[in-house]
């Protein structure tokens, strides 16, 4: 799915993954309720009443996007994976942030549900703050996410 096609909500969901597994190699079932509640919270305001998305839908994207972030580490060179995973979640918060709705709030809302996500296994390891500030960084959002 990596060169595939995907929608806002995908995008969200990559980078909640990414941010929540990468980071410190595993994604544990805290992080799993938070990203999927977070995704259905954010759905459900954000789309509108034109689309609507059952927690059935947001699993099955859950479960799709978890393959696509998967495919990155089964396709890079051993010593490459952690490359590949951030090229990848650069791109994806590079596309989101060119959608023409992409607002300030929005971008706010989806950093705060990263911070919650990093949050839900009890521990927030230095590695989540870089990425989760990088992507801060990159849709101007000019507050620190975290001081060291």
């Amino acid at each position: 799915m990596v060169k595939e096609k995907f929608d806002w909500v995908d995008g969200s969901l990559f980078l909640m993954i990414a941010c929540a597994e990468f980071t410190d190699a595993y994604l544990d079932e805290q992080e799993i309720e938070v990203i999927l509640q977070k995704t259905e919270t954010f759905v459900s305001k954000l789309a509108g009443e034109e689309v609507q998305y059952t927690h059935q839908d947001v699993q099955e994207k859950f479960n799709k996007v978890f393959q696509w972030y998967e495919n990155i580490g089964e396709d890079a060179p051993q010593n490459q994976i952690d490359q590949a995973i951030l090229k990848e979640v650069k791109r994806v918060a590079r596309s989101l942030q060119q959608e023409k709705w992409l607002s300030t709030d929005f971008a706010e809302i989806l950093i705060k549900d990263l911070i919650e996500i990093a949050h839900a296994d009890g521990e927030v390891i230095k590695t989540e703050q870089n990425v989760i500030n990088a992507i801060a960084r990159m849709w101007y959002i000019d507050t620190p996410v975290y001081d060291l």
